[in-house]
């Protein structure tokens, strides 16, 4: 699930993941690579496996 399916504002998945909006921004993107703790706080937001986010 990405947060286009979840109906969520980039704001909604800041708030969740507990990372800022410009970081969400830039990742979506593509003109910033998450680092691995990035992943880990979306997957735990958004409540997907990892492979999900980077296949």
């Amino acid at each position: 699930m990405n947060r286009l399916e979840l109906g969520w504002s980039q704001e909604r998945l800041a708030f969740a993941s507990g990372l800022c909006v410009r970081t969400i921004s830039a990742v979506e993107c593509g003109t910033a690579n998450p680092t691995s703790d990035v992943i880990e706080s979306l997957v735990w937001a958004l409540g997907v496996p990892a492979s999900r986010l980077v296949g």
